[in-house]
């Protein structure tokens, strides 16, 4: 390329700018995959230590089940008997627990791991259930059981005794149907057609990560938590109708009636709409530095593109040329950045990245640029150009909510300044002073 054609042509260096600019994706989404791949190397530490303490814990129950024997006689007048399951709901069901939390360490990674000690207590009521007075169903009042479904037996810490009036239980491992759920706990009761009224009550000592839900299977479900931990998320279908989040901890309440959720008090057979009904809590970790990273890296094309627009403005207004290798190198050193916050991240945590990336990579621009250039405004403009952007970035970053109204407005506040910064410059005679 001819070198006084690449010293002249305005629209050839604007050109030339434009392409490394589109290069510069590449390594950029390179590092977006890094930090992706990073993020799910965590994922299968934090799965590996869950499945050893206990993974996410859905408890749904006590349910009672009675198998109905049906006799039906075909057209010939053969008489044939099959069995079903008539699942019956708690008319109330209340639960209250605590939740301690710790962090288990594998490597650099963090899991949130928890132990909550629950208390049930409710009332499940057979009377004026017309499927056990049919004439052609035999209620099977021997093999009548109670379940309660936890998703994850492992973490199961102490032996689950029921008390259905004045009979203690004692649970056995897994479900006797998958009609409502398919892991949990079994009761074999001992009850006759007399008993109506089952009051119950049972204490659950159950480990588990990350998340805690329950089902509302009560006519009316109440569910009262406590918690040291102090960054909760509330999921599921139903939020608490009281809480408090405080730097001790929080606190939360949930009342539901039968009338909010999709199925109902009783039925025969399988029901999947029970399983898709929860709610809960979710420990949130105070700091996702991946997460954070991600979001970092998606910033770049716009911090390359500002910062090629600053060193191209510089010679404009100076007409003192850069080469493309220069553009290039400085473009090399910005995608740096961001393997540099994603590597000390996982060290220290994202802020300290942040902080020290910035720092080093704004230092090795402006050593850079004062080797290159003649004019130290050249070089304070370009240095606090960069410098801006990384206030400014920290500042979308922090905003969450408000990232969009802070990045336009700084978007526009950018091309206000490039406009009244060039209103005079005479686009036609750039290069010819200088050749």
């Amino acid at each position: 390329m001819d070198e006084s054609r690449l010293r002249t042509s305005l629209l050839l260096r604007m050109a030339l700018i434009g392409a490394l600019t589109i290069i510069l994706l590449i390594p950029a989404a390179i590092v977006e995959s890094l930090i992706i791949e990073r993020n799910e190397r965590k994922n299968s530490v934090v799965n590996e230590v869950s499945s050893k303490w206990g993974n996410q814990q859905t408890i749904a129950g006590p349910i009672l089940s009675i198998p109905l024997k049906y006799t039906v006689k075909n057209a010939e007048g053969k008489i044939s008997t099959y069995t079903n399951l008539l699942h019956i709901l708690p008319d109330s069901l209340s639960a209250t627990g605590t939740i301690s939390t710790e962090i288990r360490y594998r490597g650099i990674f963090q899991v949130v791991l928890y132990n909550t000690k629950l208390s049930f207590n409710g009332s499940i009521n057979t009377a004026d259930i017309p499927q056990l007075n049919q004439s052609n169903a035999i209620p099977q009042w021997d093999e009548a059981f109670f379940t309660v479904g936890i998703t994850d037996l492992r973490g199961i810490k102490e032996n689950v005794m029921l008390k259905i009036n004045s009979t203690q239980l004692s649970a056995k491992s897994g479900v006797r149907s998958n009609d409502v759920v398919t892991s949990g706990i079994t009761f074999l009761p001992e009850i006759t057609e007399r008993q109506r009224q089952f009051p119950f009550s049972f204490g659950l000592d159950l480990n588990g990560s990350s998340e805690l839900r329950f089902v509302p299977l009560g006519k009316h479900t109440e569910v009262n938590l406590t918690s040291a931990w102090n960054s909760p998320s509330f999921i599921g279908d139903f939020l608490p109708e009281q809480k408090a989040i405080s730097k001790n901890g929080f606190s939360a309440k949930w009342k539901i009636l039968e009338l909010n959720r999709n199925f109902p008090q009783y039925w025969v057979g399988k029901n999947e709409a029970v399983d898709k009904s929860s709610f809960g809590v979710h420990l949130l970790e105070t700091v996702d530095e991946y997460q954070q990273t991600l979001r970092t890296a998606k910033y770049a094309v716009l911090i390359v593109t500002l910062t090629f627009l600053a060193f191209f403005l510089c010679e404009v207004l100076t007409n003192e040329l850069l080469h493309p290798i220069h553009y290039t190198l400085v473009g090399l050193s910005l995608i740096l950045f961001y393997v540099l916050v994603l590597s000390l991240s996982e060290q220290f945590g994202f802020d300290i990245a942040y902080v020290v990336s910035s720092l080093t990579i704004l230092t090795m621009i402006i050593l850079y640029t004062r080797s290159i250039v003649t004019r130290k405004r050249t070089t304070a403009i370009t240095g606090g150009v960069i410098f801006s952007l990384y206030i400014f970035l920290y500042v979308v970053l922090q905003l969450e909510d408000y990232a969009l109204l802070i990045g336009s407005i700084g978007l526009l506040a950018s091309l206000s300044a490039v406009m009244y910064l060039t209103r005079k410059v005479d686009w036609f005679s750039f290069g010819k002073t200088k050749e």
